[in-house]
C-alpha cells in the first residue's frame, strides 16, 4: 500500500511524544508558586522556529538533547546543490508545507501550502526578513513534529501520538512525511503487518499487562523510559518508528547515532540457580544495536514456570515464541540433565548481531555504496559475506539437518514428522491423558527450536546439542539406546 503524500518534514523516527511534553515540565526545585503573570503575548507568525527556544522554558532537557540529534543540522548538513533542490529542503527545514517534486528550484504558485509561515513561504524571496525567516526554520525543529506553536502561543495543541498504523490511504506516524521509504518497509514486515488487526481488538488483545510491554509502542517505551512509567494511555498502538527510536535522545547525550531507546543487556529469563542481576547469569550484551531485539525477543519463562510446563504440561508449552536471543546466546532453553551442551558460535562474534544481518544493506547513494537500513527485517543472504557466499541460509546443509532431526523427534513422540507435530488441533500437547515427563522433556527442545525460526542459523551449536540430546534421552526411554 503506498502511503499518501504529506510534506511537513517530521524528525527521524518521530516519537511525538505522547506526554513528554506533559511530563518532563520545568526542571529544577519548585518554590512557592507567585502570582499568575500576563502570559506570553500571541506571535505574528505560525512557525516559531529558534530550535527549540520557545520550548525550552518548560522543555530545556529535551531542548538540550535535540539539539545532538542529527536532524537539528539537517539544513546545515545538505550540500550547495542540495539547497537548492526544493525536493531535499522539504524535509531539511521546518514548516514546508507545500508540494515539490524532484528537481523543482520553484514552487508553482497553486502548490503553495495553506500556511504562509514555514520555511517555503521565503523560498526566493530577496529580503533580509525573509533570509532571517529561512535561517531560523533551517533543520527539522520541534514544530516539525508537534505542529506550529504560533500564532496563539498559549493555545498550541501539540501533535502528540505513538502510532505508526495506517488509516485508509494515509499513516499516521509522524515519521511518514519525510521516512516514506522506511514507512513502507515497515508495511511488509512482521512489525507492520500486525496492522491490519482492527486496532479495538488488538487493545483487547494486548492493552494489557504484561503483554503490552512487548506488543504495543505505547508499553514498550513506558518499560523503557522513566518519564512514562506512571502515564496512562486510552490506546495502545501496533509496534513502530517511535518504539525503537527515541527523536529526544541526541548522541552527545548518552545515546546514539540512530537513537535507539536502549542498549542495555539482556539477561536470560529461564536460568536456573540464577536470580535476577547475579554476575554468572547468561546475557545478551554488547551488540550495540542489535540490543534493542533483545528486549522482546526471548523466551520469557522463568525456572518455576518451565519446571511447571515440564511437570505437568500447559497450553502454551515451551517458551514464549520469539527465543531468538536464546537461542543466538547459546542459553534459554529447558536442558535434559547429564548432557553437555555446546553454547559458543561464530556469529556471536557479529558485532550489530540481529541488526547486521536482518537491516544492514548495501545500496548505491550518491555514487557510492553505503550502509543503508531496511525495515521489512527480513535477512539477506547477501549479508553472509565476506565469510559465505551463499545463494540461501542452509550453509553445510545446517538448516537441512535441523529439519531432519525435528522430524525424527515427531516420529519418537508417535508422530509421523514435525508438521504432525505441530498441526493445530491434532498436534502435540503437553497435557493429554498418557503424556510422560520425558515427553515434556524432549519435546521442549523441539518447541524452542521451531519457536526461534532460524532453523539452526541463529546458533548451529546450540541447536544441534539440544535435539541430538533429546533423541538421545528418547531413544533411552523407549529402550532404542545403541540400535
Amino acid at each position: 500500500m503506498d502511503l499518501k503524500p504529506f510534506h511537513l518534514p517530521c524528525v527521524i523516527f518521530a516519537l511525538a511524544v505522547a506526554g513528554a511534553v506533559v511530563l518532563s515540565g520545568c526542571e529544577g526545585d519548585r518554590g512557592p508558586a507567585g502570582p499568575a503573570g500576563p502570559g506570553l503575548a500571541e506571535s505574528e507568525v505560525t512557525y516559531l522556529g529558534g530550535n527549540g527556544g520557545p520550548c525550552r522554558h518548560c522543555h530545556a532537557r529535551i531542548v538540550g538533547t535535540v539539539a545532538n540529534c542529527k536532524h537539528t543540522d539537517a539544513f546545515a548538513d545538505l550540500g550547495v546543490a542540495d539547497r537548492a533542490n526544493l525536493y531535499c529542503v522539504q524535509c531539511h527545514t521546518t514548516g514546508f508545507d507545500s508540494e515539490v517534486q524532484f528537481g523543482d528550484t520553484l514552487i508553482e504558485p497553486g502548490a503553495y501550502g495553506p500556511d504562509t509561515y514555514g520555511y517555503d513561504d521565503y523560498v526566493g524571496v530577496p529580503t533580509a526578513e525573509a533570509a532571517e525567516r529561512r535561517a531560523m526554520l533551517a533543520g527539522v525543529q520541534c514544530e516539525s513534529c508537534h505542529g506550529p506553536l504560533g500564532p496563539a502561543f498559549n493555545d498550541h495543541s501539540p501533535r502528540l501520538t505513538l502510532a505508526t498504523g495506517i488509516e485508509g490511504d494515509t499513516s499516521v506516524s509522524l515519521c511518514a512525511p519525510c521516512h516514506r521509504s522506511q514507512l513502507e518497509e515497515w508495511l511488509d514486515s512482521g512489525h507492520g503487518t500486525v496492522s491490519g488487526i482492527d486496532l479495538a481488538a488488538f487493545n483487547e488483545e494486548f492493552g494489557h499487562s504484561p503483554c503490552f510491554s512487548c506488543h504495543t509502542s505505547e508499553g514498550f517505551v513506558k518499560n523503557q523510559d522513566p518519564a512514562f512509567a506512571t502515564r496512562e494511555f486510552d490506546e495502545y498502538n501496533f509496534i513502530g518508528c517511535p518504539t525503537c527510536h527515541d527523536p529526544h535522545a541526541g548522541e552527545a547525550d548518552g545515546g546514539n547515532i540512530y537513537q535507539i531507546r536502549t542498549l542495555s543487556p539482556v539477561e536470560v529469563v529461564y536460568a536456573p540457580g540464577y536470580t535476577p542481576g547475579d554476575p554468572g547469569i547468561p546475557r545478551m550484551e554488547g551488540y550495540d544495536t542489535g540490543q534493542l531485539c533483545a528486549r522482546c525477543h526471548h523466551g520469557r519463562r522463568d525456572a518455576a514456570n518451565v519446571a511447571g510446563q515440564i511437570e505437568r504440561g500447559t497450553q502454551h508449552f515451551g517458551p514464549h515464541g520469539s527465543p531468538q536471543m536464546d537461542t543466538y546466546i547459546g542459553a534459554g532453553c529447558y536442558e535434559i540433565p547429564d548432557y553437555d551442551y555446546d553454547r559458543v558460535a561464530a556469529h556471536q562474534g557479529i558485532i550489530n548481531a540481529c541488526v547486521y544481518c536482518h537491516m544492514v544493506r548495501e545500496v548505491e547513494e550518491g555514487g557510492t555504496l553505503q550502509d543503508h537500513a531496511f525495515h521489512t527485517f527480513e535477512p539477506d543472504v547477501g549479508n553472509c559475506e565476506p565469510c559465505h557466499s551463499l545463494t540461501d541460509f542452509n550453509f553445510h546443509n545446517i538448516q537441512t539437518i535441523v529439519a531432519e532431526k525435528m522430524d525424527e523427534i515427531a516420529s519418537l513422540l508417535g508422530y509421523a514428522d514435525t508438521e504432525a507435530f505441530f498441526q493445530e488441533g491434532t498436534g502435540w500437547d503437553s497435557r493429554a491423558p498418557g503424556v510422560q515427563v520425558w515427553q515434556r522433556e524432549v519435546a521442549y527442545a523441539m518447541v524452542f527450536v521451531h519457536a526461534d525460526g532460524s532453523r539452526g542459523v541463529h546458533n548451529p551449536e546450540y541447536v544441534i546439542d539440544l535435539l541430538d540430546n533429546a533423541i538421545d534421552y528418547a531413544e533411552r526411554n523407549l529402550g532404542l539406546a545403541g540400535r
